[in-house]
């Protein structure tokens, strides 16, 4: 007769505490693998810029493009969650305006195979400058990495200003000044002030400020509004009066002539628009925005591998002049 069925074996461990069995388990293969550290880089970018507002008599005698001069420094304050030291990283600076910057760098930063594109800023083609940047960990506080300047023209500024004279009477002339911050700036501008110099062609005597909180320094022939904020996409508009210089009231067409009206304002605004010319200074300064079109970028080196937490500031303080 068939003896009984076979049973199968396995391989067994017993435990010693519970008396259970278990199966063997193959060991672990594999080991660990360290995250790189945390690295929290705050950049800071501030300019202090210079500009003159350009006529372009081929836009109908608006002022749209800017010449300007900016004085700009990047810091950067480092942490990391490595208690002995920070990891270096990447620091990337671009724009179209990197090929009209002479740029200085500190001893926190080190070029990384930086070559300029060979176009000029007029091209708007955007070029790109690479640098590792390590901040010991002793330092704690904000270090400079780069200072540039840039002499260049943009379209792109934070305010638009128009300037305006008109005859008000047969005697007395309007000088206005209209300005609106730039719809597409990041916040409002801070410290926002107007400066009006007050030309020989009217009489400073018989001035008087006809809209804003000006005040008028007869010494210095000079108009100031103290605005205060202004919010982005917002206009104000500040202006004066005064009784025209004998000079350039006999060069007036008198309304008694039998040129039709239309006719005789149109002449005699544009008597005063060439005799009548004054130059407007504006101030202002803005904590969220810039006025280059330098990018800022954070990366990790390949060699040095990291976890980049970027946080980025901008400023900058403007002095903005219009006309001769």
């Amino acid at each position: 007769p068939p003896g009984p069925p076979k049973s199968h074996s396995f391989t067994t461990a017993t435990s010693k505490t519970n008396n259970t069995s278990k199966k063997l388990r193959d060991p672990p293969t594999s080991r660990m693998v360290a995250l790189p550290p945390r690295l929290n880089v705050k950049l800071a970018l501030h300019e202090e810029v210079s500009s003159t507002a350009i006529l372009d008599e081929d836009n109908n005698g608006d002022l749209s493009t800017s010449h300007l001069f900016v004085e700009g420094k990047i810091t950067a304050q480092v942490s990391s969650s490595d208690a002995s030291k920070n990891a270096p990283f990447c620091l990337h600076v671009s724009g179209a305006m990197i090929s009209a910057a002479d740029i200085t760098y500190s001893n926190y930063c080190t070029p990384v195979n930086n070559r300029r594109n060979e176009y000029s800023y007029g091209s708007e083609i955007e070029g790109s400058m690479k640098y590792e940047v390590n901040i010991p960990k002793s330092k704690v506080e904000r270090c400079e990495v780069i200072s540039y300047t840039i002499d260049a023209k943009t379209h792109n500024m934070p305010i638009l200003v128009q300037p305006k004279a008109l005859l008000n009477n047969q005697n007395k002339c309007r000088i206005s000044v209209q300005i609106r911050s730039n719809l597409g700036n990041h916040g409002d501008l801070a410290n926002f002030m107007i400066v009006v110099a007050i030309p020989n062609t009217v009489q400073g005597s018989t001035l008087q400020v006809t809209r804003g909180p000006g005040t008028y320094d007869n010494i210095k022939r000079i108009v100031t509004w103290k605005i205060g904020n202004l919010a982005k996409g917002k206009s104000n508009l500040v202006s004066v009066e005064a009784e025209l210089s004998s000079a350039v009231a006999k060069l007036l067409v008198d309304k008694k002539s039998t040129l039709k009206d239309a006719v005789i304002a149109t002449t005699n605004n544009k008597i005063i628009q060439e005799k009548v010319t004054f130059p407007v200074l504006v101030r202002c300064s803005s904590d969220l925005d810039q006025i280059s079109d330098l990018s800022l970028d954070a990366m990790d080196l390949d060699s040095v591998p990291a976890s980049i937490v970027l946080q980025q500031t901008r400023s900058f303080r403007l002095l903005h002049r219009v006309g001769k």
